[in-house]
């Protein structure tokens, strides 16, 4: 028997989620507005069963909770042409990539590619063989020519997605035949076909030649004004589902499984997926979303903990990721990305490695996670993940090994400082108890689940290393610019409330006020595009990506600081990281890197455990969490969803792995 539906008023006396947490108030319609259907899709098909939900039949349906917000540009399918919120379901079921990196399953898929490709000894030839027999939804087979196009059109296309990387590498990209392409490189790189095609939450896909070709002439250049615009509505689908229709006013899109599935990468590995329809919707703020979940008008969310915790106290149904919902109820430590605070690097003072180690010194690192993740998140201090499987033996170990006994800080005046604190874990489990939670007294449990340790929380030291760069204190104890004047400066985020980016700016604002900086906290529409535009001093972030799953390789998690992708003019798009950092031995790393064998590790041991050494001593981000996708999920209508006890696929509903999750549900009946 259900739990009786929550209200607004119910679930305020449940959780703790203050008025930051509420911002962003927009409910989902509960029955279908006026949708706008593009031309050619299939009308809605009509609902066999008594219970519908925006005109869809519900036991056929899953609804899912789209990431980033409602959509800006609704009718714009043209991702290659720039941001187009892909989490609308394009990267999760509509787009095949040539392979799919699954963190849960420890693999790489190989998705419309057969195999990984052949690469030559040289590093400069990479032959990749693509699956024979896979259909644009329109019908049309999808072959080599698409991919070798693909290529050749971003390289072509400045400012396209992807341009940056395949311009500067790509001689050439041919198809022999229908199932094979050679890319020919200008540099060795025996990584480029991860750094490209290789999706864990997004990558460069196939464009449909036959579409796309009308904006390229024969001596291959493209008509740019044209492409820009072309809003490529209705978009084709390489994967298992197909558009259906979507909410002009961007708060919803819908998706129908396609008849000739089979024709699809995803059909052909994993079967068929199961629900006819998927529905990726806005849902407002936590308040609505876990009151869709209690009404069983959702069944995957994005949630924070209080939210979560809400929501399973309410409806029997609804579940986090661990059985008989045990503290910390999610995927605390698995997710492949650090989650933390970047600075705008090209702005003073944060262009001063004292002034960023201070403000890392101004946090306590248990308080800033039980800010930011309720104590349940990893500490992960360093610029990559600390529970990485891979990286444990080449770089964590003699990482904190070296920052227990060697690495210190200048704070001036002849006195130095060690930053690292091994007992940050345990604190945080003591944290959690005495709010009343329970965890085991299991010293590699409470590491495997919470890290290996934090940086020190040392406001002394914080403020000798401001007073060695020139700051001062007034009377009230806020701290002055050099110059004198007030030290101001805004954290920014977007509007997603639960996620990374707004949780650790949330967390770092509580921790810099407290210190006594007149910090201001700034949310807005424009997220990732205002970043990459400079237009920012510092802001919540993912700091660091994920490497890849075959080896303990750091390429991919650091190739974007290369100075050959910094643009130092704040006024134009920044196509590297965001914080606009880079060195000039970096870059040396980043190239023998590039041409090194990836299993070679007696070679790039070394040098990666340089380049981390590096990245401490002048942190350019601040590094502080796993960065969590707190979720919970209903059985009400659908069960199978993956779990602690049965993690058997990388388990977002916002990943490109969610086709292939899709397969393993099985409706209740209901």
């Amino acid at each position: 028997m259900n739990k009786r539906q929550l209200t607004r008023r119910d679930f305020l006396r449940l959780t703790t989620i203050g008025a930051a947490g509420l911002a962003a108030a927009c409910v989902a319609p509960t029955s279908a507005p006026e949708q706008a259907a593009p031309a050619g899709a299939a009308a809605p098909a009509a609902a066999p069963e008594a219970v519908t939900m925006m005109g869809f039949p519900r036991s056929e349906t899953v609804f899912a909770q789209q990431l980033t917000g409602r959509n800006a540009t609704p009718s714009n399918f043209n991702y290659w042409a720039g941001w187009r919120q892909q989490d609308r379901g394009m990267q999760q079921i509509m787009n095949e990539p040539l392979w799919v990196d699954d963190f849960e399953r420890g693999e790489i898929i190989n998705a419309l590619a057969t195999s990984m490709p052949e690469i030559s000894d040289d590093f400069k030839t990479m032959t990749i063989k693509i699956r024979d027999g896979v259909l644009w939804s329109d019908g049309t087979e999808l072959t080599a020519e698409d991919l070798a196009f693909t290529v050749e059109f971003i390289k072509a296309t400045p400012a396209a997605s992807y341009n940056a990387s395949v311009a500067r590498q790509v001689e050439s990209a041919v198809a022999t035949d229908k199932t094979t392409v050679v890319i020919t490189l200008k540099e060795p790189n025996p990584r480029f076909h991860y750094e490209n095609f290789c999706d864990l939450w997004g990558s460069l896909w196939v464009m449909p030649k036959h579409i796309f070709g009308q904006f390229m002439s024969d001596d291959g250049t493209v008509d740019t004004e044209a492409f820009f615009a072309f809003e490529y509505n209705p978009p084709l689908s390489s994967g298992p589902y197909k558009l259906h229709s979507f909410d002009p006013a961007g708060n919803w899109t819908a998706w129908e499984k396609r008849e000739d599935w089979t024709k699809t990468p995803t059909g052909m590995i994993f079967g068929e997926p199961k629900p006819k329809y998927v529905v990726f919707v806005d849902y407002g703020d936590f308040t609505a979303r876990v009151i869709a979940m209690t009404r069983h008008e959702v069944d995957m969310v994005d949630l924070d903990l209080p939210a979560i915790r809400a929501a399973i106290k309410a409806d029997e149904s609804a579940r986090g990721y661990f059985a008989n919902q045990e503290f910390p109820y999610i995927q605390s430590n698995r997710h492949p990305g650090v989650g933390g605070v970047i600075f705008n690097t090209l702005k003073p003072p944060f262009d001063n490695p004292d002034v960023r180690w201070a403000l890392q010194l101004a946090i306590d690192p248990v308080s800033y996670q039980t800010t930011a993740y309720d104590g349940a998140a990893a500490l992960n201090p360093l610029p990559i993940v600390v529970n990485g499987p891979q990286m444990k033996e080449p770089y964590i170990e003699p990482l904190v090994k070296w920052l227990e006994e060697e690495f210190t800080l200048d704070l001036g005046n002849g006195e130095t400082l060690k930053v690292w604190d091994p007992t940050a874990p345990t604190r945080l489990v003591e944290e959690a108890r005495a709010r009343g939670f329970e965890f085991p007294d299991d010293p590699e449990l409470i590491k495997t689940s919470f890290g290996w340790g934090a940086f020190k929380y040392d406001p002394d030291a914080a403020a000798k290393l401001l007073k060695k760069a020139g700051f001062t204190q007034d009377g009230d104890g806020k701290w002055l610019l050099p110059d004198g004047t007030p030290w101001t400066f805004t954290i920014y985020t977007d509007t997603l409330p639960g996620r990374w980016a707004y949780q650790n700016a949330q967390a770092a604002f509580v921790e810099w006020k407290r210190f006594g900086i007149d910090v201001r906290f700034e949310v807005g529409d424009a997220g990732q595009l205002r970043i990459a535009m400079g237009q920012y001093d510092v802001a919540g972030a993912q700091t660091h990506g994920s490497n890849y799953l075959e080896n303990p390789d750091l390429f991919r998690t650091f190739t974007a600081f290369h100075s050959e992708y910094l643009e130092r003019d704040l006024s134009k798009r920044q196509f590297g990281h965001a914080s606009r950092w880079s060195d000039a031995r970096v870059d040396e790393i980043l190239d023998t890197i590039q041409g090194t064998n990836p299993n070679d590790t007696a070679t790039l041991q070394p040098i990666g455990l340089e380049l981390l050494q590096i990245f401490i001593k002048n942190l350019p981000t601040i590094s502080a969490t796993t960065s969590l996708d707190p979720y919970a999920v209903s059985s009400y209508y659908w069960t199978g969803w993956p779990s602690a006890e049965n993690h058997f696929i990388v388990p977002y509903h916002h990943y490109p792995n969610f086709k292939y999750l899709l397969t393993f549900l099985e409706p209740t009946g209901k």
